[in-house]
């Protein structure tokens, strides 16, 4: 037979067992925070307007990149245009200083 301590401790355990059944959450069940609830409902759409600014702003950089290094290219080819013109000139001028030496 059952001691009565024995008897009284298997009436309480389904006692304890469903009390801790009551107090278990799951992720499914809604949340009482209102954060949690807030970036629950709007962490997609926050992140794809950061995707969508990061590449637009790098976009606007490497245009605006491109833009600046071709506007330096140009510089450097007029420069360099304008120092071959001087190269031939005194080629010439020299050219022709020899021949009315001889």
């Amino acid at each position: 037979m059952l001691s009565l301590r024995a008897a009284s401790a298997a009436r309480s355990v389904p006692i304890l067992r469903r009390k801790l059944i009551t107090t278990r959450t799951y992720a499914t069940e809604q949340s009482a925070n209102p954060t949690a609830s807030f970036y629950k409902t709007f962490s997609r759409p926050i992140a794809k307007v950061m995707i969508l600014a990061v590449f637009t702003y790098q976009v606007a950089y490497w245009s605006w990149t491109k833009l600046e290094a071709d506007e330096a290219r140009e510089k450097i080819d007029s420069e360099i245009d304008i120092l071959e013109k001087k190269v031939n000139e005194y080629k010439e001028s020299k050219a022709a200083g020899k021949t009315e030496s001889k």
